[in-house]
């Protein structure tokens, strides 16, 4: 074969990998345990001038990219969820998924995820993940403290005071029985736990971040602190990374996505559910701390776009676009924060 096209389905405990010729002629697919001493001669062993491998994205999809590069000339990571042939295929198998794979990579119809090269850039995303893993438990356990008083009648558990050292041993006396204490310091157990933890992910996703000097520069612009800066460095990884600020909006949950057909308009327009939700989370705090220090151009931008759209949801959305696009604007061209140049067009 002058071109070979592999696709690999992997598991941890057995992938498939199957090779489709550049005619189209599907060259047949073989099981094997998921390991490098098999993944390595599999893979070399295909007699082709150039190779073409694509994987679906999973979490053993990095691992195998890296191992597997020396020995293609491409790797393509691609989103399942984007082709419905292989999410969606009612008769979907390990070697279906394979033969779709080595087709849709030869017709060009892959959608690519976005691999970090570099491995520090790779373990700093892990290390704002796990921050983010570990905020929404103690967030979890807090709500079932809560939900646990009001089974027992304890309605009046609003703010941080259930949770301080004092405040819990009041709402605590207001129980019936000793099994039921017993039951809610369990949970206060766990919840002490679960921020303690949460306190050591955070301190080293900003030590990690220390490495990166956009992150002191995206923190010039109001509203924007050092946690939502270090989360909004490590999902981007690199500037370059979306060609328009429009797909970077996709990205983070702010696009829109509208449907038509023959022209007219399926329903209405809404917020494209895709992409990552910390960083729609994270333009939305910012645009809320911009507005509580009072005069600024985040603040003024809004009032700006308020009066223009007269709708305020409008209006925030357009300031959290901007918020996303100015920081990516600074990471791009290496420049410093400058408040004149936010508010341009509102």
């Amino acid at each position: 074969m002058t071109t070979a096209y592999l696709g690999l389905d992997l598991h941890p405990n057995s992938c498939t990998l199957g090779v489709m010729s550049e005619g189209g002629t599907y060259q047949g697919d073989q099981q094997f345990p998921t390991a490098e001493s098999e993944l390595v001669p599999r893979i070399a062993s295909v007699d082709a001038s150039e190779k073409r491998l694509a994987l679906e994205a999973s979490t053993l999809s990095r691992w195998a990219a890296r191992l597997l590069d020396p020995y293609v000339d491409e790797v393509f990571v691609c989103d399942p969820r984007e082709n419905h042939l292989l999410s969606r295929n009612p008769s979907k198998s390990d070697r279906s998924d394979v033969y779709n794979l080595c087709r849709l990579l030869r017709l060009g119809e892959l959608k690519e995820v976005y691999q970090a090269q570099e491995d520090h850039r790779a373990v700093f995303k892990a290390a704002a993940q796990r921050y983010i893993d570990h905020r929404k438990q103690q967030v979890a356990l807090k709500q079932k403290i809560k939900a646990t008083f009001r089974r027992w009648g304890v309605v009046d558990v609003e703010g941080r005071r259930p949770f301080s050292e004092e405040g819990r041993e009041e709402y605590i006396d207001r129980l019936p029985g000793p099994e039921t204490v017993e039951q809610v310091r369990s949970l206060y157990r766990m919840l002490d736990v679960a921020l303690d933890t949460q306190s050591e992910a955070k301190s080293q996703m900003l030590r990690l971040g220390g490495r990166y000097s956009e992150i002191k520069d995206f923190q010039d612009a109001p509203g924007v602190g050092p946690v939502g800066s270090h989360l909004f460095d490590a999902f981007i990884q690199i500037p370059f990374r979306f060609s328009t600020k429009q797909k970077l909006w996709s990205y983070c949950q702010l696009g829109i996505r509208s449907q038509t057909s023959d022209g007219k308009p399926l329903g209405y327009e809404e917020l494209d559910p895709n992409g990552r939700s910390e960083l729609k989370a994270f333009s939305y705090r910012a645009w809320m701390a911009a507005l509580r220090h009072g005069d600024n151009e985040v603040a003024r931008f809004f009032d700006q776009s308020l009066e223009r759209t007269g709708d305020r949801s409008h209006a925030r959305l357009n300031t959290q676009r901007k918020i996303l696009a100015t920081l990516l604007s600074l990471w791009k061209n290496d420049s410093n924060y400058r408040p004149e140049r936010f508010l341009g067009s509102a």
